[in-house]
């Protein structure tokens, strides 16, 4: 469904609408039939696979970074840094998994927190929910385990408005921090790419054609997409390298990046066919040289746009603009249902998405520690300490991230 239209009279506005669930929900059985399970180790984990594996597939929305091979790929890759507190939590009725919500418990600053299990590499926080169940109701079986795991406060990173575990958490655990949005593209709303065409703003029509004709005045334009082999592993390189140069530049941060095992996480999705998660990559060539680069994730029909870069002297031609455009062709062609371009909610992606869906932190304290830090920390210091450093011009921000942020490894 739409979760809102972002175009009003030539602004981007972020409509947060209820959601609405097509799938009727069957009434909750007596709770004598339902287990709650708090899973620790990895080998619980893979004893429950299949029936992982079987929820995945029948729950709705953006749940990769909860799919099985998601997690399992993160934990090969963090166990072999070292221990990691797993806390995945299971509800089964009559031997069915019917919810599943992956955590694990982390140090932060003195404090254990509850948060996603791959974080700081997931991009969205979800549960995984049966279709006869209820999410609320499965969420609230779940709720009296997560009080007991011994954690300061619960930290629900980055929830869709439209997500299983918004519908279960809403008024139960408290909104955190900034409001964010993810854009989107319905892809299957529309028989073809040209029909989708025909929607976009005629000046942006406009626009990226007299671009694109400007760069092939000198060599041809070209786009280019694999899922596997030097195309794939180039694009891995170039968009990280690019990624994290950028963010140096711009003086701005990011918790993946800051974490020096990230670089060593995405190497594993050079090799697709190892990981289980069918890895994309795309690029659009001036000539022989590559000028923008994306690589994603295609998972119940949906593309995860995980990461983008474009090459700097390009910049005023719009590159990361016109790649869009030629990855959502790619998308109508490769039968894809819906093109998640996630957060951060970046002008350029409304180039093409006239849609985006509301995404907020989620933090419940479990003890007074936890309650300390999240009325503090949390609702307070932390957004004033933001918005005074991102205030600052660009040049000193970066000097001051750059002398606060330690040399990575």
């Amino acid at each position: 469904m739409r979760q809102g239209t972002l175009r009003e009279a030539g602004e981007i506005a972020v409509v947060d609408r209820p959601a609405s669930k097509s799938r009727a929900k069957a009434s909750a059985r007596p709770a004598a039939t339902d287990e709650v399970r708090v899973l620790t180790t990895l080998d619980e984990i893979e004893w429950i696979e299949d029936g992982w594996r079987a929820l995945e597939n029948e729950a709705e929305g953006a749940v990769l970074f909860q799919s099985y091979d998601w997690c399992r790929n993160f934990l090969d890759h963090a166990l072999s840094n070292g221990p990691v507190e797993i806390r995945v939590l299971t509800v089964t009725r009559d031997g069915r998994l019917i919810g599943l919500l992956p955590l694990a418990v982390r140090n932060d600053q003195g404090l254990k927190v509850l948060t996603g299990l791959t974080e700081p590499f997931q991009q969205y926080t979800d549960m995984l929910v049966a279709s006869d169940a209820d999410a609320k109701a499965v969420f609230q079986k779940m709720l009296p385990k997560l009080r007991t795991i011994g954690a300061d406060y619960l930290h629900l990173g980055q929830v869709r408005r439209d997500a299983e575990l918004f519908e279960a958490i809403d008024g139960v655990v408290p909104v955190s921090g900034e409001e964010d949005a993810a854009p989107f593209v319905p892809v299957a709303e529309w028989p073809d790419f040209d029909s989708y065409h025909k929607t976009v703003k005629s000046k942006t029509r406009k626009n990226m054609r007299n671009a694109r004709n400007r760069l092939e005045r000198d060599a041809p334009v070209t786009h280019r997409h694999a899922r596997d082999g030097a195309l794939l592993a180039d694009v891995i390189d170039r968009s990280f390298a690019g990624r994290e140069a950028w963010l140096e530049r711009q003086g701005l941060t990011s918790r993946a990046f800051r974490d020096s095992s990230f670089s060593e996480f995405v190497e594993r999705f050079k090799h697709g066919d190892r990981t289980g998660i069918s890895t994309i990559a795309f690029s659009l060539f001036h000539g022989d040289r590559p000028i923008a680069d994306q690589w994603g994730f295609l998972h119940n029909g949906r593309y995860y746009a995980f990461m983008a870069g474009w090459d700097e002297v390009y910049e005023e031609s719009s590159p990361g603009k016109l790649h869009l455009g030629a990855i959502l062709e790619d998308c109508f062609e490769e039968g894809v249902e819906t093109a998640d371009f996630m957060i951060p909610a970046a002008r350029y992606k409304f180039t093409w998405a006239n849609d985006a869906v509301p995404v907020r932190d989620h933090v419940m304290a479990l003890t007074l520690r936890g309650r300390i830090q999240n009325t503090l920390w949390l609702n307070f210091a932390r957004p004033l300490a933001k918005r005074i450093v991102y205030a600052l011009p660009q040049g000193m921000r970066a000097a001051l991230f750059k002398a606060l942020m330690p040399v990575r490894d």
